[in-house]
């Protein structure tokens, strides 16, 4: 795997990666639309732009009309397990192309094709609408403080190693990189009081700061956490494939779970637990991410992952092995936990409505899919997904609990009373949890305040 590594960094001559920082006013202003929509929680940006002139029924509608617009597609990779690389969506290449691009003309070329001409017009047109409001209410007023908030970190990231830590991560993870493909970070002011937020996608990473954030080492950390999630789904089929058999092979009943953690585990290990010691000497004290079943494992491994860069070593089944008992020794218990449990989970709804409980009350921590309403096709879709699956039923009740009991045979003898609500979970074959409701006249909210007390399975 080594060699191979050093095939592709070095077959065009291209020894370190190249790092492009910029700051990108076709993305700041998408982002900046679709914190106005009625879909986003209420926020500092919609503030301002309601206090606004520009807060007209015209500005309102093309707000609206961007919801509307049909701009996602998307395709897994064939032969790779579930969950183990990004699926493709159109999404990631029209965020590329507003990136790359320094005006709307050049985006429409670059992104002609991708999405149908329609949407892509009218995507370009409210962009076209909203660039000088942007740049009225966000970006001038603070323009100073944040042109010279990029160039500090552009210092900070030339004087810092990047180079080595991006190699630490091509190693750890075993992936592939051909050093002519740059690395886009694209930073985006943000007006929010405090904390920051980081995507990544293809080659590329994004990161919204606040315009008095000052600290580069934290920042830069976060980049790189980043930038890990991308060299991981990098990961050779082969790898994959390997990785997805030794998690389902350990004997655990947690493997499953801990599987599912593992992406960002690893990610906050080595952007924020690794990256960040190099750069200050010794750990971050506080916090390392924002949710506690990613922090309080990145933390649990960090031992584990440093020994293997210190040796050079690549992930294999030991270090499977080895993560999985963490999990097992230390974190068992929280296979019992809803918000653990729902961090990554397939749920099949009748209504829309109660799919949007899910998503108010649980964050997702990686991979969420919905679908309604409630029957065969969908349900044996949601069978072969390898995280908690969650059937909400709330008609045609009857019909509907003989066909999940066909599709999955554990629930062979399993006994109900279709009258009666009730919540009722059962572990699978695939080491998930399955949750069936069965809703009457009760909300949600009450079927799960008397059934699962306190966000716990009993």
């Amino acid at each position: 795997m080594i060699t191979f590594l050093l095939l592709f960094n070095t077959v065009f001559g291209q020894k370190e990666p190249i790092i492009n920082i910029t700051f990108s006013k076709l993305l700041a202003t998408y982002d900046f639309i679709q914190k106005l929509s009625d879909n986003y929680p209420d926020n500092e940006y919609k503030q301002t732009f309601q206090s606004s002139e520009f807060s007209t029924q015209h500005y309102s509608e093309l707000v609206n009309q961007l919801d509307t617009l049909n701009i996602y597609e998307s395709y897994d990779f064939q032969g790779y397990p579930t969950g183990q690389k990004i699926p493709f969506t159109t999404t990631f290449l029209i965020k590329k192309n507003l990136i790359t691009s320094l005006s709307i003309q050049e985006f429409k070329k670059q992104t002609f094709g991708i999405i149908p001409n329609t949407e892509l017009f009218a995507f370009s047109y409210i962009l076209s609408e909203f660039e000088p409001i942007y740049d009225s209410l966000i970006y001038n007023p603070n323009k100073d403080n944040f042109e010279k908030q990029l160039n500090e970190l552009k210092d900070f990231v030339q004087k810092s190693n990047l180079s080595d830590y991006f190699q630490t991560g091509l190693t750890f993870y075993g992936s592939p990189w051909d050093y002519s493909i740059p690395i886009d970070i694209a930073i985006i002011p943000s007006i929010k009081k405090r904390g920051f937020t980081a995507t990544a996608f293809l080659n590329n990473a994004v990161s919204e700061v606040p315009i008095d954030f000052k600290g580069n080492d934290i920042l830069f950390s976060v980049l790189m956490h980043e930038i890990y999630h991308n060299i991981y789904d990098g990961q050779p089929l082969e790898l994959k494939q390997k990785i997805q058999f030794w998690f389902k092979n350990n004997n655990s009943q947690n493997s499953q779970y801990a599987l599912l953690l593992l992406n960002e585990a690893l990610a906050t290990a080595l952007g924020n637990g690794y990256v960040y010691e190099q750069l200050n000497g010794k750990p971050d004290e506080s916090d390392w991410y924002n949710m506690k079943y990613i922090n309080l494992m990145a933390k649990q491994m960090y031992p584990l992952v440093k020994e293997y860069i210190s040796q050079k070593k690549s992930m294999d089944e030991n270090f499977v092995d080895q993560y999985i008992a963490l999990y097992d020794n230390h974190f068992s218990d929280w296979i019992n936990e809803l918000d653990n449990l729902f961090s990554n989970r397939f749920v099949i709804a009748d209504n829309r409505e109660e799919l949007s409980f899910f998503n108010k009350n649980y964050r997702p921590a990686g991979f969420v899919s919905s679908m309604t309403p409630v029957n065969q096709n969908s349900l044996e879709r949601m069978k072969e997904t390898p995280y908690t699956k969650v059937i909400v039923i709330s008609s045609d009740h009857n019909n509907t609990l003989n066909i999940i009991k066909t599709i999955f045979p554990e629930l062979k003898e399993w006994k109900y009373k279709v009258k009666n609500e009730f919540v009722y979970t059962t572990d699978l074959q695939d080491k998930t949890k399955l949750i069936i409701v069965n809703k009457h006249s009760s909300t949600l909210d009450e079927l799960f305040d008397k059934n699962l007390k306190n966000g716990r399975i009993k």
